[in-house]
């Protein structure tokens, strides 16, 4: 009984190593509880930046999906999504000092992108993308990179990873 245990929970492994990872869902880093409201970008400055963005592939619109900042309040992120609801489907970062667009980190939108942690100001975005014969629900390409401000500009201060 114990082997058919162990063999068990080998072959739910080897299934779930082979699917890559994906951060889980509804987790962002959390928010400074210290901030003002002034320190993030109100919903006109947000929607001015999405029409900024090229359309999603395919047709439909950008929603904001998730939001944050970093502890020290001055840079904040905005994460937007296409209405497509495929797996691969591109989205892409606003980021903002305070409440002054500061630009994207890649130039066009991409998908499996996802803010895993950020520090007192710095933000690390996770990037994922399809390797040889992934399915788009398994990318098994994986790595960060981080991102602040330097001179009033969003700084990479790792290279973005990928394709």
């Amino acid at each position: 009984m114990r082997s058919r245990t162990l063999i068990t929970a080998a072959l739910t492994a080897l299934l779930a190593a082979g699917c890559g990872w994906n951060p889980p869902a509804g987790n962002p880093p959390p928010s400074a509880a210290a901030c003002a409201p002034g320190d993030a970008p109100a919903a006109d400055v947000v929607t001015a930046e999405l029409a900024r963005i090229p359309a999603p592939a395919g047709g439909g619109q950008w929603h904001e999906s998730a939001r944050g900042q970093t502890g020290g309040c001055r840079l904040n992120w905005v994460q937007v999504a296409s209405d497509n609801a495929a797996p691969d489907s591109p989205g892409q970062l606003l980021f903002f000092d305070r409440a002054t667009p500061i630009g994207t980190p890649t130039p066009e939108p991409r998908p499996y992108i996802a803010v895993v942690g950020s520090t007192a100001d710095t933000v690390t975005v996770q990037y994922q993308w399809k390797q040889g014969d992934d399915q788009p629900c398994c990318p098994t390409g994986i790595g960060t990179a981080r991102f602040g401000i330097e001179g009033g500009a969003l700084t990479a201060l790792d290279p973005v990873p990928g394709p």
